[in-house]
């Protein structure tokens, strides 16, 4: 079995102000909403809207505020449909419901309440995005920059292991501010996390040791550490 580096993709500059709300993360500096750590289309307008009433969490944000910042030169009638699909696109996204809203409420002719708790997060300090994190394996030290990173068989991932048991396209890491997170893409024989199969999306915490085939390797989140060691 050999072990290496091919690629990496690395993202842009990370985000100022992220805030938390149920199995949510909004980034209002970048404009992006994730699930647990994976993405979820919002388009601008809707991301728009939801950014305001976040910004103002149990408070009635009316029609008419919404239409001044986001839709002033608009027709009533124009601005009615736009924010009418707007919110039916955030509680798409959310998975919420107007009759039953875990999220956001409507208060009928007057306008809209973000009514879940909502949790501001101090961005991570700034580090070298070439290596916020370093996978320890056997063979090699795979420092792994901001982005998605593949492991698998395929010379072209980022993480090579070269071996039978395991698939082209065996697994990805993807690397942001929250951490490390990792997601088995239906490999025949499996990715484990501190010797349990995985069979949905995991986050990772500092020194968990990953396996994926006869490959083991152990996450190593802190830059200045030079001591982290493959497990026996």
């Amino acid at each position: 079995m050999k072990l290496g580096r091919a690629s990496t993709k690395v993202s842009g500059d990370a985000a100022s102000s992220i805030v938390r709300f149920g199995l949510f993360e909004l980034d209002l500096r970048t404009g992006e909403l994730r699930k647990q750590g994976v993405k979820v289309r919002l388009q601008e307008q809707p991301f728009q809207v939801l950014a305001m009433l976040i910004e103002r969490p149990g408070e009635l944000v009316t029609r008419e505020e919404l239409k001044e910042r986001l839709w002033p030169a608009a027709v009533f009638v124009d601005f009615d449909h736009g924010l009418g699909k707007a919110v039916s696109k955030i509680r798409g996204a959310l998975g919420d419901l107007a009759e039953s809203p875990r999220f956001v409420e409507t208060l009928e002719r007057r306008g809209y309440r973000f009514i879940a708790p909502v949790e501001r997060i101090a961005p991570a300090p700034r580090r070298d995005r070439a290596a916020v994190a370093r996978l320890i394996g056997d063979q090699a030290a795979i420092p792994l920059g901001e982005g998605e990173h593949l492991a698998g068989r395929d010379p072209a991932c980022a993480v090579w292991i070269d071996s039978s048991f395991v698939s082209r396209r065996h697994a990805r890491l993807v690397v942001d501010d929250l951490g490390v997170m990792i997601e088995d893409l239906d490999s025949h024989n499996g990715t484990f996390v501190n010797g349990q199969r995985i069979d949905s999306r995991c986050r990772l915490a500092d020194r968990d040791e990953i396996r994926i085939g006869p490959a083991r390797l152990v996450l190593c989140l802190s830059e200045d550490d030079d001591t982290a060691t493959l497990p026996r």
